[in-house]
């Protein structure tokens, strides 16, 4: 019924069409047609994430005056990230005048360009067909994995830890969850699904199988080739729960049935903690001497194992400790016990810290170096204590090269505490500086503990010395004043000027604690740090920079501080200031830097160009130099004032500097403009030195006239070494004798401090530099021409002994070698009566320093400082009569307490002396060849400083002057070298004055 009501309307509407058509023109019949129309033939998304939704709309528009049927919106490619589709519900008519909407909704299901084409379909007359085009792009879904990494820190293989990640999914669309990754097999999840628009907590499982340090990904994405949103994951693998330091643990050599005592340091390093079941060893002489047992161990948590060890027999004695602990199960770590020494040593020098005279209120350092006498593991430094007269000394914080080390936080001089500071074998160190700053006058002596965790000796003791003499209050010049003005630096940049304190009275000035007690807010600074002082004596200087380098703008106030003693006005202070704001000036270079000049070469004037550097002209309306260091720099560019610059513009000022004043000199050069608060500053910088007039004296040696320090390692291995020492002086002494050259002959030990609970005598093994005897029982420094002259060296080595644990033979060579043991008959240090060594070097002889050790040395300075000592123990120019020679470990001809090492050695050769093995059978050969160095004149004589040519250089003998074909200047060795028949004789003096070059200025083009 219903359909045949449809199909008579579809009839009538034809019937009346027709009836229209009849009755008008043909293009009024077209209007009257079902027309259909849409708004867009292309839509574009954009960027979309994987998952989410975005919809727009097509609209089908009825532009006829009839009615059509909206029949089918399809896609045409079947692109599922796209649906299409009516707006509403029920028929599909649209009237004349209305729309039917057409949604399109994007769900990008995989990432890149997705386009689809969607095809509308109506019964209109007109229209009936319409197509469009769709486009968008799928990016990353805004997945959200927290923490990005996930550290399982470190524990046992076979052992397992589960952290936990969050994981939130902002989108309909399941999230995947997977590993991967070089070590992906050592972890695990217990979810790979991630329901759609949820947050998830992901149990995160570390197992590993293997050993070492493991690293992978949890990868999270919403499509297969969606880019994954990750977290890294590392853990590492251990075999045990323990790592030992020092591993392995070395014990001293000691005798058979004797017991001597070391240890090392178990440290759990696991994420957890773990309980120690017991402690064992496998050798019995080997004991722990604490079980530890039921102890908990936390992370990171070290314990201390003392062990001892009981010889038996002689040679190595190698065994294991084992430590069984609770963990995840019961488990064991094991370290190799080594009986054959080498442990942790703390090793200090020098021993005796001799300040001399200071006057009452003045302030000076000198450093001493803690090292670690031992060949495996850390010695851990903790601290010092003075005792004596301390309030009159002080230490400064402990530093490793630039690195200091504070003291612990409640404790103060004369007890200071450090935290285990570690110290490694061989080249590392910690140095010390300690202070004089005697409050009263007098003599002041103190002592100054050093503790380690050294269990054979840890406490050393150096002893500290100085006068203190009144003198006249203090008369100084400061100078800039009122006050060191920065001018303007920009934020950011920096500018360096100084100060420069003169003492123009009769009273010399002890100055002290020199520094910044205000440094604004560390805007201001001093580069050389701060200074401990020193003593200016009439009419001389010293100048120090200060540095002002602001981080944000503003205005900065600082103060330089000192002490001097002047009890009236002890306190002297200096006001820094500074601007920092942005300026259209600049200067380029920012600062004029003349570098050191000496008194007669030219300077070649500097120069630097102000520009703008604003958008805008701006005014110059002040250029000056101002209060500085000194009078001696001047601006010869004639510049007229006010000036205008235009963006971009400069002008160019050159200064020269006058060279009249000795030492470093700092002003600032100001330029203001108008629209500026601040004047900008350009440093200008030069130092003046020596005039270049140069006079270097020598004294002509004794030819055949040679002094010998035996300098003999007195530790418990070396009774071989010695033994062949000795059976090799009596023939030497003979051949010495037989050809024409006169021995002096001494001996000392490598022990700088004493060893009293196990060596004997006055001196208990630690002679420092001291001649052997100490007490002077026996010839100490023995002439060859004594009949018994090989048998007293024979029995003052024995008098070395072997009782000692620490070879340090570079130091006790410098203290044998230096004042006051060198100048003094007796040492006053040391309680022990004429125990000096006054008398063995003479001025004229050669000197060789024989040193026997079957070991590296430990002094711990670095060996150059001992090689300029010896280069200039005879004199400016008379380096190459001074040498070491080494018989020390080289090679492995035979067992020695330690391998071939290189400070002895390097000391040797850059000396020019003599290095061999102490393995060698025979030592007399070796000593021979210091016969044969000894046995002709010093014809040649190394200069201070290079020539600037032969022209205005002068040779003199005993006030003479030598005509000049009776010398030569060697510009490769920068020597003057004596024809054969014009060598000077023994006792003579050498002058030799000549002008030493000025640095060629640099091309001007």
């Amino acid at each position: 019924m219903r359909m045949g009501l449809g199909g008579g309307r579809i009839i009538g509407l034809s019937l009346l069409a027709a009836l229209l058509a009849a009755c008008h023109e043909p293009g009024n019949t077209r209007s009257v047609l079902a027309k259909a129309a849409v708004d867009a033939d292309a839509l574009d998304f954009g960027e979309v994430p994987v998952g989410e939704w975005r919809e727009k709309v097509v609209r089908l528009r009825n532009v006829g005056y009839v009615p059509f049927h909206a029949l089918e919106a399809l896609g045409l490619k079947g692109d599922p990230s796209y649906e299409v589709s009516f707006e509403g519900e029920g028929e599909g008519r649209v009237m004349p005048g209305s729309e039917k909407v057409v949604r399109v909704r994007f769900h990008p299901l995989a990432e890149g360009p997705l386009e689809e084409t969607f095809h509308v379909t109506t019964d209109a007359n007109l229209g009936r067909e319409h197509t469009v085009r769709v486009k968008g792009q799928g990016v990353p879904s805004p997945i959200q994995v927290h923490p990005a990494l996930l550290d399982f820190e470190t524990l046992e293989v076979d052992s397992e830890r589960t952290l936990r990640l969050t994981i939130t999914n902002p989108v309909d669309l399941p999230l995947t969850v997977t590993v991967k990754g070089t070590a992906a097999e050592a972890f695990s999840t217990d979810t790979f699904t991630v329901p759609p628009l949820s947050t998830h907590q992901v149990e995160t499982k570390y197992l590993p199988k293997d050993l070492g340090d493991m690293r992978a990904q949890v990868e999270v994405k919403a499509c297969a080739t969606c880019t994954p949103t990750t977290a890294e994951l590392a853990g590492r693998s251990v075999a045990s729960a323990f790592v030992f330091d020092p591993e392995p643990v070395l014990f001293d050599l000691i005798p058979v049935h004797e017991r001597t005592k070391s240890f090392t340091r178990a440290r759990n390093i696991t994420w957890r903690p773990v309980t120690i079941l017991g402690l064992s060893t496998s050798y019995q002489a080997l004991t722990p001497l604490n079980r530890l047992r039921a102890q908990e161990v936390k992370p990171g948590e070290r314990v201390e194992v003392p062990l001892e060890f009981a010889a038996r027999f002689s040679g190595p004695n190698l065994g294991m400790l084992t430590i069984g602990y609770e963990s995840n199960k019961p488990r064991q770590a094991q370290v190799i016990l080594d009986a054959r020494g080498g442990r942790p040593t703390l090793a200090v020098a020098p021993l005796i810290l001799d300040f001399g005279e200071l006057p009452v209120g003045g302030k000076v350092g000198k450093r001493i170096r803690i090292s670690n006498g031992g060949s495996t593991g850390n010695l851990y430094f903790r601290g010092v204590r003075g005792t004596g007269a301390a309030e009159h000394f002080s230490v400064d914080v402990p530093l490793r090269g630039k690195q200091p080390y504070p003291w612990r936080a409640g404790t103060a001089w004369p007890t200071l505490g450090a935290d285990d500071i570690p110290i490694a074998p061989g080249t590392d160190a910690l140095d010390l500086t300690v202070y004089f700053e005697p409050k009263n006058e007098g003599p002041w002596q103190a002592t100054l503990a050093l503790a380690s965790d050294d269990l054979f000796t840890p406490e050393r003791t150096i002893v500290l010395t100085g006068h203190a003499r009144a003198t006249g209050p203090c008369v100084y010049e400061l100078k800039p004043q009122p006050s060191l003005d920065f001018g303007n630096v920009e934020p950011g940049h920096g500018a360096v000027l100084g100060f420069r304190f003169r003492n123009p009275g009769r009273a010399e000035c002890a100055v002290k604690d020199i520094h910044l007690s205000n440094d604004g807010g560390g805007a201001f600074f001093m580069p050389g740090g701060r200074l401990a002082g020193g003593v200016v004596p009439y009419d001389s200087a010293f100048s120090a920079m200060i540095a002002f380098r602001p981080q944000a703008p503003g205005e900065f106030q600082g103060e330089l501080r000192m002490t001097v003693n002047n009890p009236a006005s002890p306190i002297v202070t200096l006001p820094i200031r500074g601007v920092s704001r942005a300026s259209c000036l600049v200067a380029a270079p920012s600062f004029v830097d003349f570098g050191p000049i000496r008194y007669d070469c030219p300077t070649v004037p500097r120069r630097t160009l102000i520009s703008n550097q604003c958008a805008v002209p701006i005014s110059v309306n002040d250029a000056r130099i101002g209060a500085g260091t000194s009078d001696q720099y001047r601006l010869v560019t004639p510049l007229a004032l006010p000036r205008t610059l235009v963006p971009g513009e400069g002008f160019e000022l050159e200064f020269t500097y006058a060279r009249t004043v000795l030492g470093q000199h700092y002003s600032p050069f100001f330029i203001s403009a108008s629209h500026e608060t601040a004047p900008l500053i350009v440093p200008l910088l030069a130092e003046t030195n020596h005039e270049g007039l140069q006079l270097d004296r020598f004294i002509q040696g004794t030819d055949s006239q040679l002094d010998v320090l035996f300098v003999v390692a007195n530790t418990t291995t070396m009774e071989p070494f010695q033994a062949r020492l000795k059976a090799a002086l009596p023939g030497w002494v003979e051949r010495a004798r037989q050809a024409g050259v006169d021995l002096r002959l001494g001996v000392t030990s490598t022990g700088l401090g004493p060893r009293a609970s196990l060596c004997a005598g006055p001196s208990a093994g630690g002679d420092a530099g001291r001649l052997v005897p100490v007490d002077g029982r026996r010839a100490r420094a023995i002439s060859s021409t004594s009949p018994t002259a090989a048998e007293t060296v024979q029995a003052n080595l024995d008098d070395v002994g072997l009782c000692h644990n620490l070879v340090q033979g570079l130091e006790t060579m410098r203290q044998a070698l230096s004042s006051p043991l060198a100048t003094s008959p007796d040492d006053p240090r040391t309680p022990l009566p004429n125990d000096g060594n006054l008398g063995f070097l003479r001025p004229t002889a050669r000197l060789a320093v024989v040193v026997v050790s079957d070991e590296d040395d430990h002094s711990g300075f670095d060996p150059e400082s001992y090689v300029q000592l010896l280069q200039a123990l005879k004199g400016t120019g008379m380096a190459h009569r001074t040498q070491l020679h080494a018989l020390v470990p080289t090679d492995t001809r035979c067992t020695t307490a330690g391998g071939p090492g290189p400070r002895f050695s390097s000391v040797a050769r850059r000396t020019g002396g003599e290095v061999d093995s102490i393995c060698t059978g025979d030592y007399g050969p070796f000593l021979d060849k210091l016969i044969q160095r000894a046995g002709a004149p010093q014809a040649d004589f190394a200069l201070s400083a290079t020539p600037n040519g032969t022209a205005e250089m002068s040779v003199r003998v005993q006030g003479t002057r030598l005509p000049d074909d009776q010398w030569t200047y060697d510009p490769a060795r920068n020597a003057v070298v004596f024809q054969p028949a014009a060598v000077p004789g023994t006792g003579q003096i050498i002058e030799v004055r000549y002008r030493s070059a000025c640095v060629a200025p640099p091309s001007v083009p």
